[in-house]
């Protein structure tokens, strides 16, 4: 996996397609293209997607008879915590209370709601 890629933000599609291979494991072009369900692109873009996916170090390959079988070199969670992160750098301040605020407002969580996440939070 190349240094900056937990840097990289992943587009729409990008996404789409990474959330298949976590979920999967590892797919090839075709199996990535036919579980995009309606929001599918064509067969032509998904392999380019996954050719810049490889090329910014997020996932690699491996030949099988005439396909490349795709897997992630990134984890969801180690994505979601480089995103997490640039967001709070970047919208926030670097704030995590500003950034929490933004959520919790946002979502309207209750009172007992909050309790309940601090509760969790405690237990770990």
């Amino acid at each position: 996996m190349k240094k900056d890629s937990q840097k990289t933000s992943l587009t729409r599609v990008e996404l789409q397609l990474m959330n298949i291979l976590w979920d999967k494991g590892e797919a090839t072009v075709q199996q990535l293209h036919d579980m995009q369900g309606e929001s599918k692109t064509a067969y032509t873009t998904t392999l380019s997607m996954m050719q810049v996916l490889t090329r910014k170090g997020i996932v690699t390959f491996e030949k099988v008879g005439k396909a490349n079988v795709y897997r992630p070199l990134l984890s969801r969670d180690e994505y979601i915590s480089s995103f997490v992160s640039e967001a709070k750098a970047n919208v926030f301040g670097g704030s995590i209370r500003n950034f929490l605020s933004f959520f919790v407002k946002g979502e309207r969580l209750s009172k007992d709601e909050l309790r309940e996440i601090l509760k969790e939070m405690a237990d770990d």
